[in-house]
């Protein structure tokens, strides 16, 4: 009688073993785990505020525009703190350039007398010279002096003039136009003064602002992050609000089968608790990189095994829970 070798026994059931295996996870047809997902929305504000009352509870679904908080906007005492610097300081920037526009205008008036005492003191030593000349041949019976002509001197005398007046011309229109931007408000800084002040205004009217924050959509409400009575700080989370029903699937693809599937690719997404609930899918998402399949998500739960995220868009009208397992299958 022949005895069964047990090694060769051993043997032959872990080959079954192995086969079964590989043939379970590298099936010809697609199947992969994944999670359903209600879409998140994170509720701050850009402004500090002041919660008054909270008017919802974790849990609770609502309707679109069922009240969610009363809060108050208040300003920082900083940011008005702020205007008033800024506002003394451009007026001293603006009161500067008055005084330089001030400057300027006396440094032309003076550079204006100037030029007329100059050309005053030319012209006069011409009249001078001419006179001189005339003098010379006035008492002399022998030259008819009313023949003589001192045209040169008096040619002087009239180009003189002419740059005279010129020159005076050039330097009164600098005067005015600096007088002109005195007189019509065109200080640069004042502008910018006016519009804070306008600002101040505004903000010191609307100090304080009463919020009541409404639910965006029909939803339930996730986790509350504030209390009453609590400052709250720009851009900090207020509450967290889901859509009633997850759009979403979030699943993880084998390594081994990362190539059967592509974007806007068919799936059927099933229940894991219930065949019955089902409904179809489309790859609108791929990860970049191979992770470790959550063990939640694993086919064998002990065994670790990597693979590709897959986000898949679901209809919204479906009876899935927030965060259920569940199948996904491609459609051939």
């Amino acid at each position: 009688m022949k005895y069964f070798n047990l090694y060769y026994v051993v043997a032959f059931v872990m080959g079954i073993g192995i086969f079964i295996f590989n043939h379970f996870m590298t099936s010809e047809t697609v199947f992969f785990f994944g999670f359903a997902e209600n879409k998140e929305t994170e509720i701050n504000f850009n402004y500090p505020v002041v919660v008054d009352e909270i008017m919802v509870i974790p849990g609770q679904e609502v309707e679109i525009g069922t009240p969610l908080l009363k809060l108050k906007r208040v300003k920082p005492k900083e940011r008005m703190e702020d205007h008033d610097f800024q506002i003394e300081e451009l007026s001293a920037k603006a009161r500067q350039w008055q005084r330089e526009k001030m400057g300027e205008q006396a440094l032309l008036e003076s550079k204006r007398k100037l030029k007329v005492l100059e050309f005053e003191t030319e012209l006069n030593k011409l009249e001078e010279e001419r006179r001189f000349k005339e003098g010379l041949y006035k008492d002399l019976k022998s030259i008819d002096s009313s023949n003589l002509t001192y045209t040169p001197i008096s040619d002087k005398i009239e180009s003189l003039e002419k740059q005279k007046q010129l020159s005076l011309k050039n330097i009164d229109l600098e005067i005015k136009n600096i007088q002109e931007e005195i007189k019509l408000g065109m200080n640069p800084f004042q502008v910018e003064i006016r519009r804070l002040e306008a600002e101040h205004v505004f903000e010191q009217n609307n100090k304080v602002v009463e919020v009541e924050l409404k639910a965006p959509a029909k939803g339930v409400i996730g986790n509350i992050y504030c209390k009453r009575a609590e400052h709250i700080p720009s851009f900090k989370t207020l509450m967290i609000f889901y859509e009633p029903n997850p759009t979403q699937v979030k699943g993880y693809i084998h390594e081994d089968q990362i190539l059967e599937v592509g974007l806007a690719d068919s799936l059927i997404i099933r229940s894991t608790k219930d065949e019955d609930i089902y409904c179809k899918g489309r790859v609108n998402g791929l990860g970049s990189r191979i992770v470790e399949i959550p063990e939640r998500l694993r086919k064998i739960p002990d065994l670790k095994t990597y693979g590709r995220e897959i986000l898949v868009s679901i209809p919204s009208n479906n009876n899935f829970l927030q965060k259920e397992k569940v199948g996904l299958e491609i459609i051939e």
